[in-house]
């Protein structure tokens, strides 16, 4: 790279993974099989969905063993060490117009989790805002049992009114997790353990009553497997010692199939759910007062469970509902409704032709509407009669965050930039006349400056145009031997936006670039496009990555062996899937917590769930069983045929995606594709779908991961 500035470490004479052909360690079979519709289908390796099974164990020790072996040929460890490290000294400095905000809307307490390596566990601290020194909150060898365990801190909601805190917990980075409560003034516990709840579950405060979900308690030795049920949302009053936890709303679907959720904001609560009428379930928005001693969550609106449809409050003032919407607007608008008529909205701000993507409230009178279009984010500033206030339009490849101020009395706000080449940098944003300037400046060890983020647009296999970032150095010659990263994701409606991360700085640092396609699936262009990236469409998405690629050779920016693509979760099989369909394509895959034995995802955990029916489709289904085992990974590797060098990345306590699909795949393509590639797996210890919990697993894992997308992409730090 031109105008580097950062000082590294240099050393050169990197061991190379390759050699004729490897001895992997072979997996046992059995004769199993499951026959859909009347085919037959072989599935030798189903023995690994039981985690304890002794057969599986000998041969996971066998894998780790191999891996060990290839982790031994990484002789620089300490030098790429050393250059990673090197990425996270960022200086932050405050503008001299920095404005520093009113404390009476700070936070009045700060939590961080802390490593202890006398104990080897992770801690919970907590302190006032304005004191200097931390006080342990929870200490993390009270929770696992034994030093091979690891601590998870989930969701935590502050009372800052009552200096209560809850938090859910739980061990070795489960979905599944107990729930805790302390007096932020003593640091004491109170005496209940809320049982059976999910990490992600939504801890919301009013007064001294905690609410929150929980589920029905796992069949023992399933957890890591069955699908949560019964959900049900709960009351608790913290001001009775012996208060049971009182059920507020129970799920009418039993089988977890269909999911609910809900929040607080200023007495009310609304819980977003799905009702059944005449063996049809509709999707259902309810909203309960907690002014009232005995409330109970009233039906406000009432529309169609379909696949593009999407509704949901944002705000509400006074009686004035603010909700936003596909419904008849595929790139979303904002209607507006009164909490005392139900089913019954009008329209606030129109559809454009630009994706809405968020409506945020800004402060006491206006509400902010962030909009994406071609690779840029576009803020409209509107007050409550919908009159537009401002348009801002923010810098290409760059995304906007934090646009929003939830207090009524605040003057000023901040928001963030972020990018794929520099951290979050940070504005102030006057309330009053929507002026806006920097609040600080950063430093990094690299020059900024010399780096840039392209929006292209490339032809997919049907004729789609489809949109890529590709981030360089702005004098980047292309002929065709530039290393380069795709990174991809592809379903859930989820789009993948500029975003820094410090392991991928390193990489743009030595001349790499990275490339991020919107491919169909995502939620780039609004609804339609996720819509045509999903179920009997999921070859779309990955006819989308496919062609990135090809674009990217095609003009030059890399070759096939300069090529390497990158998933996690989703994105995991999306890579797998386009690996095992154009394996000639990229030098190498990093797939981590993917799922990639599409006939059996619906039978484990939350693949079985209403979210990943509509995304996936069910094997139950004939039309749906053609079209996943068309793109199954497993079940489309061919014999003999070269894939990719693959690193398979899991974490051995996954109950979200179990690691059983990484054992499955992997011991399918150690047994039949050509020997003279690479095909291994990286276990993350103690670790569920989120990574490792560990700083210095999680350390481990990226250095291993980095050095073999170095060495694949012959960069020699």
């Amino acid at each position: 790279m031109r105008n580097f500035t950062i000082l590294l470490f240099l050393f050169s004479g990197i061991t190379t993974f390759c050699q004729n052909e490897y001895d992997y360690p072979k997996a046992p079979k059995e004769a199993t099989t499951n026959t859909y519709f009347e085919e037959v289908i072989e599935d030798p390796y189903q023995y690994m969905e039981n985690s304890n099974d002794e057969q599986l164990k000998e041969w996971l020790e066998e894998q780790a063993r191999f891996t060990r072996a290839q982790s031994k040929k990484q002789t620089n460890y300490w030098d790429l060490r050393a250059q990673i490290a090197t990425m996270y000294r960022v200086r932050r400095e405050k503008t001299e117009d920095h404005i520093k905000k009113d404390p009476k809307f700070e936070d009045k307490f700060e939590t961080k989790e802390d490593w202890n390596p006398y104990t080897g566990s992770m801690d919970l601290l907590y302190k006032l805002k304005d004191q200097q020194n931390w006080k342990k909150l929870i200490s993390g060898k009270d929770i696992i049992s034994s030093k091979e365990e690891r601590v998870l801190y989930g969701n935590t909601s502050i009372n800052e009114s009552e200096n209560l805190i809850a938090v859910a917990i739980s061990v070795n980075g489960s979905d599944w997790a107990q729930g805790h409560i302390y007096d932020l003034t003593t640091g004491s516990k109170f005496p209940y353990t809320i049982k059976n709840i999910r990490t992600s579950t939504n801890l919301e405060w009013d007064g001294r009553e905690l609410y929150y979900t929980a589920y029905k308690k796992p069949k023992e030795g399933r957890e890591l497997l069955d699908t949560p049920t019964h959900k049900t949302l709960y009351r608790l009053s913290i001001n009775n010692a012996t208060a049971n936890p009182e059920p507020i709303y129970k799920n009418p679907d039993t089988s977890g199939t269909y999911n609910f959720w809900y929040d607080i904001h200023e007495k009310n609560l609304k819980l977003f759910h799905h009702i059944n009428s005449q063996g049809t379930w509709y999707n259902a928005i309810s909203i309960a007062d907690l002014n009232k001693e005995n409330f109970q969550p009233r039906r406000f609106l009432v529309y169609p469970a379909e696949e593009n449809v999407e509704l949901s409050i944002k705000h509400i003032k006074g009686d004035s509902v603010f909700l936003k919407t596909t419904i008849g607007a595929p790139k979303g608008k904002v209607l507006l409704a009164n909490l005392n008529t139900p089913n019954k909205l009008s329209e606030f701000i129109p559809e454009y032709d630009i994706d809405l993507q968020y409506v945020l409230k800004l402060g006491k009178d206006k509400l902010a509407c962030i909009y994406r279009n071609e690779g840029q984010n576009i803020a409209l500033i509107f007050n409550l009669k919908g009159e537009l206030l401002r348009k801002i339009d923010f810098p290409k490849g760059k995304k906007l965050n934090h646009f929003y101020e939830l207090n009524d009395d605040a003057r000023t706000t901040k928001f963030s930039i972020s990018s794929f080449f520099h951290p979050s940098t940070w504005y102030q944003l006057d309330l009053d006349n929507l002026e806006f300037k920097p609040s600080e400046s950063i430093s990094v060890p690299y020059d900024i400056n010399s780096l840039e983020t392209r929006y292209v647009t490339y032809t997919s296999k049907d004729g789609t145009e489809i949109n890529m970032y590709i981030t360089c150095d702005k004098e980047t010659v292309l002929d065709g031997s530039n290393p380069v990263l795709m990174y991809g994701y592809g379903g859930y409606g989820t789009t993948v936006e500029p975003s820094f991360s410090y392991a991928t700085g390193l990489l743009l640092a030595h001349g790499g670039i990275l490339a991020v396609p919107n491919i169909r699936g995502g939620g780039a262009n609004g609804s339609d496009w996720a819509l045509a990236g999903r179920r009997l469409k999921k070859q779309n998405a990955i006819d989308d990555f496919i062609a990135a690629g090809e674009y990217l050779i095609k003009n030059n920016y890399t070759s096939s062996e300069k090529l390497v693509i990158k998933g996690g979760s989703h994105g995991a099989l999306l890579v797998e899937a386009a690996a095992t369909q154009r394996p000639e394509l990229f030098k190498a895959v990093i797939a981590e917590a993917g799922p990639y034995d599409m006939l059996r995802f619906n039978l484990f955990t939350v693949g079985g769930m209403n979210t990943n029916l509509k995304e996936f489709g069910t094997p139950e289904n004939l039309e749906d069983y053609r079209n996943l085992k068309s793109y199954s990974p497993l079940h489309n590797i061919t014999e003999g045929k070269r894939y990719p060098n693959t690193l398979l990345i899991t974490g051995d306590t996954d109950d979200r995606v179990p690691p059983h699909h990484s054992y499955k795949f992997l011991a399918k393509l150690q047994e039949l594709g050509d020997p003279s590639a690479l095909y291994h797996l990286y276990i993350t210890p103690g670790s569920g779908h989120g990574g490792a919990l560990k700083k210095q697993d999680s350390h481990d894992k990226t250095l291993y991961e980095y050095y073999f997308l170095f060495e694949q992409l012959g960069i020699e730090l």
